[in-house]
């Protein structure tokens, strides 16, 4: 009994240090496992924190890189803008230049035209001239035919066939410029130009007065050329005449207006007053002759200070308004062969009252 006792407290004891044994087993195994297990979850955490550390390195070599594109991308676009601004530039350069280059192309060949034209000018100008001399050395030395009273008539029959919208002074010393001779009007019923009514009463005035004694200088025998209203009294000067008559016609928008005149210088004209009298007694003679003879409607004497051809006078000089070529009657008479005779015998009977013939 007592063997069997401590076989059984020897059996327990053996239980007991085995269940030691095991728990301690167990428990080095449980701790190992634990160390382990601790180990392994160190070393995730570890690698976790090195792979958020090697992420957060890559975003950051990202956000770098990322960074130097967008500036190297704003670097890029800002030469790209530059490059574009100098081109824009250059172009907007060379597009001036080439503008500039062109304007000074057309001045200059303004200029050369200006130059050419004004050589033109020049050229006609002494052309002129030098006919306007020669016309004026053979007035110089008009012959007087036998039994003239050595009165000088000078007869301008106004207008031409062609104006000459050229400029000259109005009178001596003035800078107000005048067209040089202009077109004139025309029969509103015949279609007859002025210009070509004048001449033919110019010309039967001359034959009318050198019937009479005078000796007669004529501007112009011709409706082809090209006489300036200042040339014309030149004429007259040369010429050394006693009186000029210039012969004109009127013409306005009325159909009614009716009637002859005479234009003279007033006596505040301020280039040829000292003329004022001695031409007012010459229109005053011719008009007064010229509309009984004729019966026109007498307009009387009227003052002027701006005609060219009356300015430039140095002898009495007094301008006739025939009648209204825009008046049905009066340019219907004017182209009647009878009425033009008595249209010539009232300026002469006016001419010689003038010189008291």
């Amino acid at each position: 009994m007592k063997e069997l006792e401590n076989g059984k407290k020897k059996l327990l004891i053996t239980g007991m240090i085995l269940i030691i044994i095991v728990v301690c087993t167990a428990g080095i195994f449980a701790y190992g496992s634990h160390k382990n297990n601790q180990k392994a979850a160190a070393k995730v955490q570890e690698e976790s924190v090195q792979r958020v550390s090697q992420e957060q390195s890559l975003a950051a070599q990202k956000e770098q890189e990322q960074k130097a594109r967008s500036i190297a991308e704003a670097e890029l676009q800002k030469a790209l803008s530059e490059a574009q601004s100098r081109d824009e530039s250059i172009a907007a350069s060379e597009a001036e230049s080439r503008e500039q280059a062109q304007k000074e192309a057309e001045e200059a060949s303004i200029t050369q035209e200006k130059a050419e034209q004004e050589a033109r000018e020049e050229q006609e100008r002494q052309a002129q001239g030098a006919g306007l001399a020669e016309r004026l050395a053979g007035y110089e030395t008009v012959s007087r035919p036998a039994g003239s009273t050595g009165d000088i008539i000078c007869i301008d029959p106004g207008h031409q066939s062609r104006g000459n919208n050229g400029k000259e002074p109005e009178g001596p010393g003035s800078q107000t410029m005048k067209t040089k001779v202009a077109g004139g009007t025309g029969g509103v019923v015949s279609g007859v130009p002025e210009y070509q009514l004048t001449l033919t009463i110019g010309m039967m005035l001359k034959t009318e007065l050198q019937n009479r004694g005078y000796t007669v200088v004529m501007t112009r025998e011709s409706n082809d050329v090209d006489i300036s209203n200042k040339e014309r009294a030149d004429i007259a000067t040369a010429a050394g005449a006693a009186a000029t008559i210039r012969i004109h016609a009127d013409g306005v928008d009325s159909a009614s207006a009716s009637g002859a005149s005479v234009l003279v210088p007033g006596s505040s004209n301020p280039y040829i007053p000292e003329l004022a009298g001695s031409s007012s007694q010459l229109g005053s003679c011719i008009i007064n002759s010229y509309c009984a003879a004729t019966g026109m409607k007498n307009r009387g004497v009227v003052g002027s200070d701006n005609m060219t051809g009356i300015n430039w006078s140095t002898n009495p000089v007094a301008l006739l308004e025939l009648g209204f070529m825009t008046n049905p009657t009066d340019d219907a008479n004017m182209q009647d062969d009878t009425y033009q005779q008595l249209m010539v015998r009232g300026i002469a009977d006016g001419i010689d009252a003038y010189f008291g013939r």
